[in-house]
């Protein structure tokens, strides 16, 4: 198969965000478990080695990121998911990554980490700062940058 893309949970439905109009935190909330820990190393290395199983040579691997809120898996998570595809990657494959996120979290360190690793990064914003503010609440209902 030429190209392969995979969209990744991470963080299961784990958000540190409550949005007024969010679906998934219902769906979640009704689950037999709740929320999964999230996805563990090993899985994620099933997950990597399957997928290259999978590829010809040539072929484009894409793994997107998405949640919940995907960065709550930590960055750490991150560094080894990449690491291991860059080490179990075969020849004459291309990775491609892409995270969408709220960007709560992000710093100078995931800003630097997503650049060095090409990862194409889409932040959630719900239009002006007045809609924004009043539709996309953190965990402590507050818009988040408010005190």
């Amino acid at each position: 198969m030429q190209n392969l893309n995979f969209l990744i949970k991470p963080a299961s439905s784990q958000c540190n965000m409550r949005c007024r109009y969010c679906f998934y935190a219902d769906e979640a909330a009704v689950r037999c478990g709740q929320s999964a820990a999230g996805m563990t190393r090993p899985e994620a290395e099933t997950l990597i080695r399957s997928a290259f199983a999978a590829a010809e040579p040539g072929a484009q691997v894409s793994f997107s990121f998405q949640g919940g809120e995907p960065t709550l898996a930590g960055l750490d998570f991150f560094r080894f998911f990449m690491a291991k595809a860059a080490e179990l990657r075969p020849a004459r494959v291309h990775i491609n990554y892409a995270l969408q996120t709220n960007g709560l979290v992000l710093n100078d360190e995931w800003a630097e980490f997503l650049a060095a690793n090409q990862v194409l990064v889409g932040i959630s914003l719900d239009g002006t700062k007045e809609l924004h503010d009043n539709t996309r609440l953190d965990a402590k209902g507050k818009a988040p940058g408010t005190v």
